[in-house]
C-alpha cells in the first residue's frame, strides 16, 4: 500500500512538472513566433525560429499526451465497457491500462534505439544534435507508461475495495 501511494505521489509530481514544462514551451513558442514576425517585418527573418518552434511543439505534444493520459482525457470508445457489470468493467479497465502500458514501454524501447541511431546528425538551421529532439519519444512515452502503472494500481485497489474515495 505504501508503494502504491509512493507511485501515485511520483505520478502527481511528474504531472505537475510536465504541466510547467508545457506552459514554458508554449510561452517560448509564442515569444519565438512573435520575434519572427517582428524581424520579418522590420529586419531580416530569423533562420532558426520555425525549427525551434517545431521542436518545442513536438516536445510539448508528447508531454501533453502524458498529462492528458494521467487525467483520463483521451478519447475512448466505451461501448463494450458500458455493457459490462461492475467488477467486469473494472477488470476490463485494468486490461486496457496494461495494454497501454505495454505500448508505451515498447515506444520507450524503440525510442531509445532510434535516439541511438541519430549519431552526429544536426538540425538544418540551429545545428542542434537531432538526438536531443528525438529524446522526447522515450521521455514522453516513459511518462505515459508511469501514469499507466499508476492507473493500473489505482484500478486494482478500487477493485479490491481499498481505493481512496
Amino acid at each position: 500500500m505504501v508503494i502504491v501511494r509512493g507511485i501515485h505521489k511520483i505520478s502527481d509530481i511528474l504531472d505537475k512538472i510536465a504541466e510547467v514544462a508545457i506552459v514554458a514551451m508554449l510561452a517560448a513558442m509564442v515569444v519565438i513566433t512573435g520575434a519572427q514576425i517582428v524581424c520579418r517585418l522590420f529586419f531580416t527573418a530569423l533562420s532558426w525560429s520555425e525549427e525551434a518552434t517545431r521542436y518545442l511543439l513536438i516536445w510539448s505534444t508528447l508531454f501533453g499526451a502524458g498529462c492528458v493520459y494521467k487525467h483520463s482525457g483521451h478519447i475512448s470508445i466505451s461501448v463494450l465497457q458500458d455493457m459490462l457489470p461492475g467488477k467486469a468493467k473494472d477488470v476490463l479497465q485494468i486490461v486496457v491500462h496494461v495494454f497501454c502500458m505495454i505500448l508505451f514501454a515498447l515506444a520507450v524501447f524503440y525510442g531509445i534505439q532510434y535516439f541511438g541511431k541519430q549519431g552526429n546528425q544536426l538540425s538544418a538551421a540551429m545545428r542542434l544534435p537531432m538526438r536531443y529532439v528525438y529524446t522526447c519519444i522515450p521521455i514522453g512515452c516513459g511518462l505515459m507508461c508511469f501514469h499507466a502503472l499508476d492507473a493500473v494500481l489505482a484500478c486494482i485497489l478500487d477493485l479490491l475495495g481499498k481505493g481512496e474515495k
